[in-house]
């Protein structure tokens, strides 16, 4: 038992040190005086985003490491530090850390401090799916002023941390409306719209088939992402249309990927469906900046939820 209670106390330690260090990276630089010391050499927005990143997940894995269960959501979160670099996202950020810094290590911070909770008196789902939902936000922060590659990346990584937050009972915030009205596409964000209406209306005839092979709450539910579907594609036309281009035509069918003829594959196609509309927002995310990425990011994480409602297994980065 004392070995066990020196183990949580020397780990409850290293987590509030990392909360500590988050929440310092964007005050560190107001602390020195003008000239007393040369200035810390810049670091690249992409290398400070990892970091905070990195940092908030090694925090949430030690939370997840205070239990035994979840062991499949943890390897997740596992495989997304993998993937942002969490080895060489230890240290942490310089004081020359973006503008957006300040937001971002309190983000970090709401991550850190509900896995340092969970370490200091014993873990639960409530408190990892707070863990989760800080990395939400933490993600959605970050995937501004980074790189497209490196924004697709933690749309993704913000994707499937809302899963695992799903999976542990705890209810995300309703999304901010981005405001797209009135967008002026770039080229490339405007080719993204394209493909995303193409992704849309083949969903649509997916859903207006499966529907068929259901009954009672599955009908239900099919029925109203048939009609979620429906008015993004047409919001998906006027947007396109506004801005003077021509929305690409629906195909006359679509060749499904195998035979629908029960409920069980109606829900296989309906999760197929909303896994592949996640490929093509997490494309879109790069293709644009500021609102559009959030809006993209945004289409992204609820289409990989849908996919979980609809029996996909948890993926630990959806898009991907």
């Amino acid at each position: 038992m004392a070995a066990s209670l020196r183990r949580r106390s020397l780990l409850t330690a290293g987590l509030l040190t990392a909360v500590g260090t988050l929440t310092a990276c964007g005050s560190a630089s107001g602390s020195a005086h003008a000239g007393s010391r040369p200035r810390p050499t810049p670091v690249d927005p992409d290398t400070a985003a990892r970091r905070r990143v990195g940092a908030a997940i090694t925090t949430l894995l030690a939370g997840y490491d205070t239990t035994s269960a979840h062991g499949e959501l943890r390897s997740g979160l596992a495989a997304q530090g993998a993937a942002v670099g969490v080895a060489r996202s230890a240290a942490p950020p310089t004081a020359s850390a973006s503008a957006s810094a300040s937001a971002s290590a309190s983000a970090a911070a709401s991550v850190s401090a509900s896995a340092a909770a969970a370490a200091a008196a014993g873990v639960s789902d409530g408190e990892l799916a707070s863990g989760e939902i800080g990395l939400v936000t933490l993600c959605a922060t970050e995937l501004q002023g980074v790189s497209p590659a490196l924004a697709r990346l933690l749309a993704s990584v913000g994707a499937g941390a809302a899963q695992r937050a799903t999976q542990l009972g705890g209810h995300l915030p309703a999304a901010p409306d981005p405001g797209l009205d009135g967008l002026r596409p770039t080229a490339p964000e405007l080719d993204a719209l394209q493909a995303a209406l193409g992704a849309e209306q083949a969903t649509v005839f997916g859903f207006g088939v499966l529907g068929a092979q259901l009954s009672g709450g599955r009908r239900v539910q099919a029925t109203a992402d048939y009609a979620l579907h429906r008015a993004r594609r047409d919001s998906l036309e006027s947007l396109i249309a506004t801005s003077g281009a021509s929305p690409h035509a629906a195909a006359a069918a679509y060749d499904l990927p195998f035979a629908v003829t029960d409920a069980s594959s109606a829900a296989r196609l309906a999760a197929l469906l909303e896994s592949r509309l996640a490929a093509v927002y997490a494309n879109a995310v790069q293709a644009g900046e500021e609102s559009f990425r959030t809006a993209s990011a945004t289409e992204l994480r609820l289409a990989a939820l849908r996919a979980l409602t609809w029996g996909a297994g948890p993926d630990p980065l959806p898009g991907l």
